[in-house]
């Protein structure tokens, strides 16, 4: 998704009152949260679960 896209994607949320947080992982291509493949990035990896995990906790709460 380029720059303009996601601005675009994120303008339509903002208009559609839909609460949401978009976030861009520099230095990492699509799938690199898997660490079978040549996109893996620790970093990213690490970043994505340190957002995440809280993002669940505060969502679903500790059922």
């Amino acid at each position: 998704m380029t720059p303009e896209t996601l601005g675009e994607l994120n303008q339509a949320l903002d208009a559609a009152g839909v609460s949401h947080t978009s976030e861009i992982y520099p230095g990492t291509i699509h799938g690199f949260t898997m660490s079978d493949t040549d996109a893996f990035s620790a970093s990213g990896l690490k970043r994505h679960w340190d957002h995440l995990l809280p993002l669940l906790d505060r969502t679903l709460g500790n059922s």
